[in-house]
């Protein structure tokens, strides 16, 4: 197997709980309405970095530098919601990132510029993708019940498919203290 074969699609991101996911359910499906459907449930997530296509060494140099990054635990709430007509994604989103949110995203940028890995977006911008190219904003009755989101945690996907479709993966794991 050459190396362009063993490059994976891969980002970071802080996953949602089950519990998290049914509660974004809920609200979707009663207080939401979409001119398609909504993206699966078990793809939400909060990206922190997209690194795209990487090749195996450069992941497992990756997972051993995020290993030792020194995170603190952190709190964020997911309360606003919003769309973005320029490429239809309607989304959740903090409205206001945790500074603690904003540093590991700088740290994680660092880390993958030291491997010729480099984000494609000029501005970080946290949220959790409910739907993909929307043309017109979701009408919505009632915005979401904040949801806290307590991390402990972040992970390293890749992004693959599977017979449902598109699905994310996890590679490695990497505790806050």
């Amino acid at each position: 197997m050459g190396p362009c074969e063993q490059a994976r699609r891969l980002f970071f991101a802080l996953g949602l709980s089950a519990k998290q996911k049914q509660h974004i359910k809920q609200w979707l499906s009663h207080h939401a309405t979409l001119i398609k459907a909504p993206t699966q449930c078990r793809n939400w997530h909060l990206t922190l970095m997209f690194l795209g296509q990487v090749e195996q060494e450069q992941a497992q140099q990756l997972i051993d530098g995020a290993h030792n990054l020194r995170v603190p635990r952190f709190s964020l709430t997911l309360d606003e919601h919003d769309y973005w007509p320029h490429n239809g994604l309607f989304h959740l989103r903090p409205s206001t990132p945790d500074p603690h949110l904003l540093t590991l995203v700088a740290r994680l940028r660092a880390l993958a510029g030291q491997h010729q890995i480099h984000d494609q977006h000029s501005r970080y911008r946290p949220h959790v993708t409910l739907a993909r190219n929307l043309k017109t904003p979701p009408k919505v009755e009632r915005p979401m019940p904040p949801l806290q989101l307590d991390i402990d945690h972040f992970t390293l996907y890749h992004s693959t498919r599977d017979e449902q479709g598109l699905v994310y993966r996890p590679i490695a794991e990497f505790a806050c203290r």
